[in-house]
């Protein structure tokens, strides 16, 4: 029988949970839609690299900080992908319904007595975020529960990032090489013009007809290696300053004004 590298919460008893250390314990919940990423990508882009992100943030906090008790969630694999919504193999939730379920997921572990979690996702629509954001800021005023959401957060200092373009494809060559169909190669640029007008549109709307933007084809292992592991870095660092009460989650302004009722359906 193979022994328990990762503890699971779903692989515990609810005496073994009891037994958690709450100021110690961090849960760690992924979550991500499945959603079309072009012609070259898995329609699983996101929910595949937020498994290894999970994985890889276990095995990094574990080295660095043995005192941490890390502690999986099961993998939540719905959310709101309206910018793709119209493209065949995207499955998109009601927002408003999605923050609610992960409001009350947060506050049912708030109830048992956890006091930090960390929501990892690499799904960044800006609906989705907004609604993550939302439910994390009513945990922390009301019950007082510490949730980071450190992903968006990595993207948003950094630049941004396209969907489907070099960053989600060079991530994917360099965990996944199998699941990227060569032509990516020979993807042209897809570039888009957005403005706070065009929230309630889907990409093919806007011109992106394949569910894709940026330039796939310069994607490489090496680039995703790198921002990999910067990431991962990030979100274990987040983790950490979340422990020691000095972590702030992040949105850009404009998202922090975008009504959840302008979801795009």
């Amino acid at each position: 029988m193979k022994k328990r590298t990762i503890i699971r919460f779903e692989e515990l008893s609810f005496t073994k949970i009891g037994e958690l250390d709450r100021n110690k314990s961090v849960i760690i919940i992924p979550v991500s839609p499945l959603e079309a990423h072009g012609p070259h990508l898995p329609i699983g882009t996101d929910m595949l690299i937020t498994e290894e992100i999970c994985r890889e943030m276990y095995r990094r906090i574990k080295r660095k900080r043995r005192s941490i008790i890390p502690v999986m969630y099961p993998f939540q694999a719905f959310g709101h992908c309206g910018a793709n919504k119209d493209v065949m193999g995207s499955v998109s939730v009601d927002v408003k319904a999605f923050g609610k379920i992960m409001h009350d997921t947060l506050r049912s572990l708030a109830a048992q007595g956890f006091r930090y979690s960390t929501i990892i996702t690499f799904h960044l629509d800006p609906f989705y975020i907004k609604a993550i954001h939302r439910s994390i800021g009513k945990m922390e005023r009301v019950y007082g529960m510490k949730v980071a959401e450190p992903v968006s957060k990595f993207f948003y200092l950094n630049g941004g990032i396209s969907h489907a373009g070099k960053e989600e494809t060079s991530i994917m060559l360099y965990l996944y090489p199998y699941l990227v169909d060569k032509i990516y190669k020979s993807l042209e640029r897809v570039e888009i013009e957005f403005s706070i007008l065009d929230f309630r549109k889907t990409l093919r709307e806007l011109g992106a007809k394949d569910a894709y933007t940026g330039n796939p084809s310069e994607a490489s292992i090496e680039h995703g290696r790198k921002l990999f592991n910067d990431l991962v870095n990030f979100c274990v660092e987040s983790v950490f300053e979340l422990m020691e009460g000095k972590y702030r989650n992040f949105m850009p302004r404009p998202l922090g004004y975008l009504p959840l009722f302008l979801q795009r359906k």
